[in-house]
C-alpha cells in the first residue's frame, strides 16, 4: 500500500526525492500521447532526449517515429505527438519510438531510478492501481524549457493522480506539495488555463487539449524497463 506520496515540480527535484516508484507526468502531451500509443496496441516504445538519436535510432531498429519539436511533428517523422492522432492508429504488433522537448526529457532523467511509469489523467485509474504495490511514490511533473520550469497542467494532473491515490490509500502521509494538491481544486480548468494549453491552442491542437482532459481512456500502464545513456524503453505493464 502506498504510505507517503510527493510531488516534484520539476524533474531536477525528483532526484532529490527517495521514493520506490516515479511516475513522470506530460499531461500536455507526451505521456498522454503514450498512454493512447499502448491502448492502441504498440508493443514497446523508446523515448529518447536527443532529436537526432531519434531519427538514427528508429531507422536502425525500423521503428515508427512519433514527436515534436515547438509542439509540431518534425517533416520525417511519422507522427506527431498528438493523443487524437494515436487514438486513430492500428498500432498491433508495432515498436515506436518518441521524442518530445519535455516529457521524453523527464523520463529519460528518472529511468533507473526505481520503478518508472508514464502517467497521465488519460490512465490516471491503471496508473493508481500499479502503484499500489509501493510505499512511497513520487508523482513527477515534467514542466517546460526541458523541465527546468514549472507547469501548471502538469501540477493539476498530478494532483488528480494524488487523489485517486488517497482513494484507495486515505492513511498516505502527504508531502508538501502534494498536500497542496490534494487542497487544490477546480484542476481540469487549471490545465485549461495553463500557459502550456494556451500554446497547444495556438499551434491548432485543441482537440489535442479536450482529449488529455478526458480521464482513463487507456488501461496502459507503461513502465521503463530498460534504459540507458538518453532513452529509455517502456513496454505496457497493467
Amino acid at each position: 500500500m502506498v504510505s507517503r506520496i510527493e510531488i516534484a515540480a520539476i524533474p531536477a527535484e525528483a532526484l532529490l526525492i527517495r521514493a520506490d516508484c516515479y511516475v513522470v507526468i506530460d499531461c500536455l502531451r507526451a505521456t498522454t500521447t503514450i498512454a493512447t500509443l499502448f491502448g492502441r496496441g504498440l508493443t514497446e516504445l523508446v523515448v529518447t532526449d536527443d532529436l537526432d538519436q531519434a531519427r538514427i535510432r528508429g531507422a536502425a531498429e525500423g521503428r515508427v517515429l512519433f514527436g515534436e519539436v515547438g509542439g509540431l511533428p518534425p517533416e520525417d517523422f511519422d507522427h506527431g505527438n498528438s493523443p487524437v492522432e494515436a487514438a486513430g492508429l492500428n498500432l498491433a504488433g508495432t515498436r515506436g519510438l518518441l521524442y518530445t522537448t519535455n516529457g521524453t526529457t523527464a523520463l529519460c532523467a528518472l529511468a533507473g531510478r526505481g520503478v518508472v511509469m508514464a502517467g497521465a489523467l488519460a490512465n490516471l485509474e491503471a496508473v493508481t492501481g500499479a502503484c499500489q504495490p509501493f510505499e512511497t511514490v513520487a508523482l513527477v511533473c515534467a514542466g517546460e524549457a526541458r523541465g527546468t520550469r514549472f507547469g501548471l497542467d502538469d501540477f493539476a494532473a498530478a494532483a488528480e493522480v494524488v487523489t485517486g491515490l488517497l482513494a484507495r490509500d486515505p492513511g498516505a502521509d502527504l508531502g508538501d506539495l502534494a498536500l497542496l494538491a490534494a487542497r487544490t481544486g477546480d484542476l481540469g480548468r487549471l490545465i485549461s488555463e495553463s500557459k502550456h494549453a494556451g500554446v497547444v491552442r495556438q499551434l491548432g491542437l485543441g482537440a489535442d487539449l479536450d482529449f488529455a482532459l478526458q480521464r482513463n481512456t487507456s488501461l496502459a500502464v507503461p513502465t521503463v524497463t530498460a534504459h540507458g545513456l538518453g532513452w529509455a524503453l517502456l513496454e505496457d505493464r497493467r
